[in-house]
């Protein structure tokens, strides 16, 4: 029996205690039958969204218990044009706010008094709106809407959720500046037909029209956004050329909603999200520019390479020569003449822009070299598509640069240093050749070495010295390389080429007059192994197409370009710099305090230093790439091969040949200008 007294007693207390939670319950409950009696004050909570069955209520979406004691969220009023929409009523207690409460009534119990507490009304164009957004759920939708869908519906679905471009009576001023914004998109070179915009016709849209206009203007909004960032091709690399290490610098379209909320003006703020590189606004200004010119502005023509045409001969081409020189064909007895007969009138032509250009007299005869001086001044067209070609790789770049940069652009053949947005120094260059091109990419220089040792790359020792090696030449030691394995020097005629991997094996030049780096590289490592370097073949800087090398960037005076990043990184003057060139070590590895970020880019379209634009050949075809994308032609793409790929060598049994046909000797310097044109 004393056992069990112990156990009775506590559960005893334990009825004692919950007599009073009991009481507060029933007391609630008496209250609820009151209010649905008719009296008392009324218990609020929050109107309940019903979703489709196949979808879930956000947690912020789901009905308030009114047993908690927790009062409900007021809703803030996020954005601008919205202030018509209801907001919250201040918490006050029953007494002052319920009329038919009656004087003597007793105070609510303290667990009640919070849920009685009236909530933010609900928006029943918010409602409207999740509804949208839960059916689109289900639609099939391309990796971008995905994205800018899902985003819409954590945005709307928020405890806190405001609309952004619509109020009671139709499109808010916010509203109205977004789409005055979207509508001028082909100024900054996209395509105004890509965004559906709302129209409310009705001077008192519906809740349902209303949703319908928020939800379209959410959705081109956040297109915008993507597009303006360069979303339009997000992944060049794999979508157009491993060349084109780029990604495209999209916008979490969730920050796009929240900062959208905040901006002041949401035409200033979508104008905002474009490049604001200053190349990218010379180059929105001069397409705004080249579309309002007139129709009819003159275009130089080039004249095709082909025949001598004598005077007096008939030839497709004299109708060129007539729209180049501006000649027009003479009527006979009031009828068109031949465009296609080399008449007298235009041989006069001919023959006065010879002699002004200097081409050797031929008696008015149309010579190769006068074709090649016609087409001298036949400069490529900066027409609307390769501004725009250009100004999508500029969405691409990274939206900090550096204070201090290294700018390289391929079809300009160009490298400029660039110091808070001045250009302080700029030279010629050589770039890779079609086949082995220079890579679009950003990274940053972390050295400068002066009389550097040249480490052949891979692709070379197995496409370019492999083949002699494995016939029995040797190539190496004919033309100043040294080859090592593990650390140790080895002889080339020591290997058994048919058994062994020439990657296993480092392939070098020593530093020296004919070393293919010259007298200074600049060291910023990457995946692609390029860098910039001197070169000994200066006589290829007077060409105007200078792509020569396999993948590096040649530069025309290093030692400059080296003074000028070494003054800026180090406080160097040029007596130091020549100092280290005349009797500094080999290899003289300077590391840079402040790495310097280095872009190699590839714009065919260009505005200069005196305002003028300029255009160039796209002899790489990545503008065409771009602009064939932007068309939705990827179909019609020519994807470059992977440059990244491993290396491999030709079959030995393909190579192998008799002794009488090794590999035949060259000179060092026939090796290097048909080899190593740059390196």
């Amino acid at each position: 029996m004393r056992f069990w007294l112990p156990i009775a007693s506590c559960v005893l207390a334990a009825v004692l205690a919950a007599l009073p939670a009991l009481a507060t319950e029933d007391a609630a409950k008496d209250r609820v039958a009151n209010v649905q009696a008719g009296g008392g004050a009324p218990a609020v909570v929050d109107p309940v969204v019903v979703a489709p069955a196949d979808s879930q209520l956000p947690a912020s979406e789901a009905p308030v218990s009114t047993t908690t004691g927790t009062a409900p969220a007021a809703t803030p009023s996020v954005g601008y044009g919205t202030s018509d929409l209801a907001k919250p009523e201040p918490l006050t207690s029953p007494e002052t706010t319920d009329p038919n409460r009656s004087p003597s009534a007793p105070p609510a119990a303290e667990p009640i008094k919070a849920a009685e507490a009236p909530a933010a009304a609900a928006d029943p164009v918010l409602i409207a709106l999740r509804g949208i957004l839960a059916d689109a759920r289900a639609s099939k939708l391309a990796d971008g809407d995905k994205e800018d869908r899902a985003a819409l519906s954590a945005f709307y679905g928020s405890a806190d959720a405001a609309r952004l471009f619509v109020d009671k009576s139709g499109l808010s001023g916010h509203g109205r500046k977004a789409i005055a914004e979207i509508k001028l998109a082909d100024d900054w070179g996209l395509k105004s037909s890509d965004f559906s915009v709302p129209q409310l016709e009705a001077s008192t849209p519906s809740n349902e029209q209303l949703a319908d206009a928020e939800y379209r203007l959410s959705l081109a909004v956040l297109k915008y956004a993507r597009h303006a960032r360069g979303g339009r091709i997000p992944d060049p690399t794999n979508q157009l050329s491993s060349y084109l290490d780029r990604k495209a610098q999209i916008k979490d379209p969730k920050l796009v909603l929240e900062e959208l909320a905040k901006a002041p003006d949401a035409g200033a703020y979508l104008r905002g999200l474009h490049s604001r590189h200053p190349q990218f606004v010379k180059l929105k200004e001069q397409l705004v520019a080249l579309r309002a010119r007139p129709a009819g502005d003159k275009v130089l023509v080039t004249v095709p390479q082909g025949p001598k045409i004598l005077p007096g001969k008939s030839h497709p081409d004299i109708a060129i020569v007539r729209k180049r020189l501006n000649v027009p064909v003479a009527a006979i007895d009031g009828q068109p003449g031949d465009e296609n007969f080399y008449d007298e009138v235009l041989v006069k032509a001919v023959t006065a822009f010879q002699a002004e250009k200097g081409v050797a007299p031929s008696k008015g005869a149309i010579t190769s070299a006068t074709r090649t001086a016609m087409n001298a001044d036949v400069q490529p067209t900066a027409n609307a598509r390769k501004i725009i070609a250009s100004m999508e790789s500029w969405r691409w770049m990274p939206d900090d640069l550096g204070n201090v940069h290294v700018l390289v652009n391929i079809p300009e053949f160009s490298v400029r240093v660039v110091k808070n947005g001045e250009i302080i120094h700029s030279e010629r260059i050589i770039t890779g050749k079609v086949d082995t091109q220079t890579p679009i990419f950003s990274d940053v220089m972390e050295t400068v070495v002066i009389h550097p040792y040249w480490h052949v790359p891979e692709s070379i020792k197995v496409k370019e010295l492999y083949p002699g090696l494995a016939r029995g030449g040797d190539t190496l030691t004919k033309n100043g390389l040294k080859m090592q394995h593990n650390g140790r020097d080895v002889s080339p005629q020591s290997v058994d080429w048919s058994t062994s991997n020439i990657k296993a094996f480092q392939v070098y030049q020593p530093p020296g007059p004919s070393n293919v780096l010259g007298v200074v590289k600049f060291l910023f490592p990457n995946k692609h192994q390029v860098y910039l370097h001197d070169t000994p073949t200066k006589h290829l800087f007077a060409t105007s197409m200078r792509t020569y090398s396999h993948g590096c960037v040649r530069v025309r005076n290093p030692v400059r370009l080296a003074e000028v990043l070494l003054a800026e990184d180090k406080g160097w003057d040029s007596a130091k710099v020549a100092a280290l060139i005349k009797s500094g070590p080999h290899n003289n590895e300077i590391a840079l305090k402040t790495k310097i970020p280095v872009h190699v880019t590839y714009m065919t379209a260009w505005v200069d230093e005196t305002g003028k634009l300029g255009a160039s050949r796209d002899f790489y075809g990545h503008e065409e790439r771009i602009s064939l994308a932007l068309d939705g032609k990827w179909t019609q793409i020519a994807r470059n091969k992977d440059h990244l790929a491993p290396v491999k060598a030709e079959p030995i049994a393909r190579l192998a040949e008799s002794k009488s046909n090794a590999y035949p000797s060259t000179t060092l310097g026939d090796f290097f200008s048909n080899l190593f044109a740059g390196n």
